[in-house]
């Protein structure tokens, strides 16, 4: 197993423990777990745009985001 020492922002680090404690678990498990699940998931998303080549074109991507920022709230598009 690799070590890996990484800083983390007060509020962030003091949410993570809370969380950690409320799930009987260390933080330094917690963390793990979090990165094996957005490591699964990123590594099934970029497999999935590699077999079918489906992606959100920049321009429809760029129009939700300004949306959402303006507080116009509709689903992200598929």
């Amino acid at each position: 197993m690799r070590t890996l020492s990484i800083q983390i922002a007060g509020k962030t680090a003091e949410r993570l423990d809370a969380i950690a404690t409320a799930n009987h678990e260390s933080t330094e498990t917690l963390i793990q777990s979090l990165l094996h699940d957005f490591t699964n998931t990123d590594e099934a998303r970029l497999e999935e745009y590699a077999q079918t080549g489906h992606g959100i074109p920049h321009e429809i991507a760029t129009n939700w985001l300004r949306d959402l920022a303006a507080g116009n709230v509709r689903p992200c598009p598929k």
